[in-house]
């Protein structure tokens, strides 16, 4: 009984709609510098838009270096890669031990907020942040990363013709 009530009352999604991969600019963070964080720009768009809502995920890609400015040291510090709505602050993170000269890969997906009205065009400043762990032994971390978006209309199981999503930087 309680799973058909929830099939019931469960809302139609249309099918999930890929972006671009958006290749963000190299970052780098140090022991003295541990904290960067870069702005994304999601927007979802059709040429007749219905009236229904959008929501998705954005989902970022990270490859990690650490650099200690020691190379005898074999401390092995933890990055933190955060993805958040901008104006909320709190997000989705996800957490890796980095080790000297072994690229680490971390992937972090963080919500994208339903709510937006497709007619109205859709567009979602979010945040990708990167942390080193604060009290590391002096070094640096060469980041690469990707930000790419998935998103879906809400209340119908159609993909309205025209829809798309996108990922830019401002």
């Amino acid at each position: 009984m309680a799973c058909a009530g929830t099939v019931a009352t469960s809302q139609p999604l249309s099918d999930d709609v890929l972006s671009n991969e958006l290749v963000g600019e190299p970052v780098r963070i140090t022991t003295a510098a541990p904290k960067a964080t870069r702005r994304v720009i999601v927007r979802a768009s059709a040429p007749k838009p219905p009236d229904n809502s959008v929501e998705g995920e954005l989902t970022a890609r990270v490859t990690a270096r650490w650099i200690p400015d020691d190379p005898a040291q074999t401390t092995t510090p933890w990055l933190r890669v955060i993805v958040s709505e901008e104006e909320v602050g709190s997000g989705w993170d996800g957490s890796t031990v980095l080790e000297a000269g072994r690229p680490v890969t971390l992937e972090v997906f963080g919500r994208i907020p339903r709510g937006c009205e497709l007619n109205t065009g859709c567009e979602w400043p979010m945040n990708v942040g990167f942390e080193l762990q604060p009290d590391a032994v002096p070094g640096t971390v060469e980041l690469e990363w990707t930000a790419q978006a998935t998103a879906r209309v809400v209340d119908t199981s159609d993909v309205p013709k025209g829809f798309t999503v996108s990922v830019s930087a401002p």
